[in-house]
């Protein structure tokens, strides 16, 4: 529970910070392998150590690499599909508005008024909602299911009103839809088992690292610090993306659905 509270603090800061953090704890790690690795390892165990080779990395590597691959294909693939989740939203909120249009001056004015409602309560509650994780499917939306309801008991009085009343339903049921795929990646991370095992490959590098050149601490150094620096790198491309719709790294903000929507 506390290693999940400190994974959600650290992704809730903004890129620069994540990138502070993943680096320093690296090369604080590879530091304290380094320390170790000469000050407590005596000269018998040392020799003994030394019959490790450099081979042992690869099927390390290789391990690490593909978990990482694993996680990060997850993760933009979510960022991605979250990014189209909003465009559509926005572009079926804006159909719903100019089809209203076509519609008798009283139907477009609830309509307007219904999705104004529905945008302040995406800005004001539910996108807070979503960066903690607790956003609900409501079976009433406000604003929309005004909208429809509104639609629903308008009788059309020419073909022309009803094809507008049915492609503005279908544009709603599209909205709604699409912010019920937005609430579902709000919730989509990298498992903190899945961060376990990544801290812990990295760590079993470093540390056959520090074997590997036990007796060599100036190639033991380099060769720590370059690790570390990998690793911290491929964290934090993980750190900022991993969440989508949170507070920090590279979120996608109410502006990206609010802002361009715009209500006479």
């Amino acid at each position: 529970m506390e290693f999940h509270r400190l994974l959600l603090w650290i992704e809730s800061q903004p890129s620069i910070v994540i990138a502070l953090v993943t680096f320093g704890a690296c090369y604080l790690c590879a530091t304290i392998v380094f320390l170790i690795a000469r000050v407590s390892v005596s000269k018998r165990i040392a020799d003994e150590l030394k019959a490790t080779t450099p081979v042992m990395l690869t099927p390390l590597s290789v391990l690490t690499g593909l978990v990482i691959a694993f996680v990060a294909s997850r993760t933009w693939t979510n960022f991605d599909h979250a990014s189209a989740v909003v465009r559509d939203e926005v572009r079926n909120i804006e159909e719903v508005v100019t089809l209203a249009d076509r519609l008798p001056q009283n139907v477009q004015t609830e309509i307007r008024h219904a999705i104004g409602r529905y945008l302040q309560f995406t800005r004001e509650h539910e996108w807070s909602a979503m960066l903690a994780s607790s956003a609900q499917m409501r079976t009433s939306i406000p604003g929309l299911t005004d909208a429809m309801a509104t639609l629903l008991s308008f009788v059309p009085q020419n073909p022309g009103q009803q094809i507008a009343q049915q492609r503005t339903l279908v544009a709603i049921e599209q909205a709604i839809d699409a912010r019920r795929h937005r609430i579902l990646l709000s919730e989509a991370s990298v498992l903190p088992m899945q961060w376990i095992v990544i801290v812990v490959l990295g760590m079993l590098m470093l540390v056959t690292v520090a074997i590997v050149h036990i007796d060599r601490p100036p190639a033991m150094a380099v060769n720590l610090f370059i690790l570390s620096t990998a690793l911290a790198v491929c964290l934090v491309l993980l750190l900022v993306n991993d969440r989508p719709f949170s507070a920090g790294g590279f979120e996608i903000g109410p502006e990206s659905l609010l802002g361009q929507i715009v209500i006479d």
